[in-house]
């Protein structure tokens, strides 16, 4: 069956058309569908198809429709791919869900190809593998080619921003993302009042706090979105907490006081292993370390012993 098409992916016909492109300047449609062998229409709607994902920008000059490359970062360094490569097949290597596997193994981010098959995975790394321009090794794969490796991180931060700003609510403060997941808060604003907020936001961090016995007066809310999250793992409320601001000494208080009030409840293993998605990691250790020592392991911004217990008394945590 075949897979759908995928919003930010290339059709072969755009990955053609963006050769003719990045060759010259103001060019219209017309002359375009000619250098192409298409109809100036399917043309026009290859255009759309670029200037969609922004690759590219057009403008009226009379009654005719000029087509250029855009100012984005990322549509530079896609014509700098032709422009340096002319001779590869782009065509089958960018095309489809190609460069959703692509940009997944050049970000670490999953989300990109969800809905991608196992055979299109393996398809598109060998592809690429074939024309010497991907390479696997101990850290996976990553492209060998420096202006597709610019161009894939570049296109995949447009992909990511691009969708969060259609799906978040226009007043969210994005605090942290990856792909197409997201920490963000948003400023006066009830929990209960979440008509606007799309399928996959949850509370979390100091918004969920309350639910695990730490209450944290804030006039932000904080929300975690994930297409098609329907619930949180405590650890990832507590790694939440840290996001916000990893280096805020009152956040990795309240982060311990957290653990410390659910110590029965929380997997150490899996904080630790969810730690690394958010690249707080060495964070999640150090304060693993803090809480067994009881303090006398401590690194910044981790607290004072002495005022973590005065914190404690306050929401009846007990302390060894």
């Amino acid at each position: 069956m075949k897979e759908k098409m995928l919003a930010f992916a290339f059709s072969k016909g755009e990955i053609f058309a963006g050769r003719f492109i990045s060759n010259r300047r103001n060019l219209s449609v017309h002359d375009l569908s000619i250098s192409m062998n298409k109809s100036e229409s399917t043309t026009s709607h290859i255009v759309k198809g670029l200037e969609a994902k922004g690759i590219v920008e057009t403008r009226r000059t009379g009654m005719k429709k000029i087509v250029n490359i855009s100012d984005r970062n990322h549509a530079f360094t896609f014509s700098e791919i032709f422009k340096t490569e002319q001779y590869i097949p782009w065509e089958n290597i960018l095309s489809n869900s190609n460069i959703a596997v692509l940009m997944r193994n050049e970000t670490g981010e999953s989300s990109f190809e969800d809905g991608v098959s196992s055979i299109s995975k393996w398809r598109a790394v060998r592809n690429l593998s074939m024309y010497g321009m991907y390479t696997n090794s101990m850290e996976g794969h990553s492209a060998r080619n420096r202006n597709l490796s610019t161009f894939l991180r570049e296109y995949s931060d447009y992909v990511s921003m691009k969708h969060l700003t259609e799906k978040l609510p226009e007043d969210a403060a994005i605090i942290w993302r990856s792909g197409y997941n997201c920490l963000f808060k948003i400023r006066d604003r009830s929990v209960n009042e979440s008509k606007e907020l799309p399928d996959g936001a949850i509370i979390t961090a100091l918004t969920a706090s309350p639910n695990y016995g730490i209450q944290y007066i804030t006039r932000d809310s904080y929300f975690y979105y994930k297409p098609g999250l329907d619930k949180l793992s405590l650890e990832d409320v507590i790694l939440h907490t840290l996001l916000i601001d990893p280096e805020s000494q009152t956040l990795n208080t309240y982060a311990i006081l957290l653990m410390l009030k659910n110590k029965n409840e929380i997997n150490l293993k899996l904080f630790l292993e969810n730690s690394r998605k958010y690249d707080l990691k060495e964070r999640a250790k150090n304060l693993i370390s803090y809480i067994k020592s009881e303090g006398k392991k401590r690194k910044w911004p981790l607290p004072d012993p002495k005022d973590l217990r005065e914190q404690a008394d306050l929401y009846g945590v007990r302390i060894r």
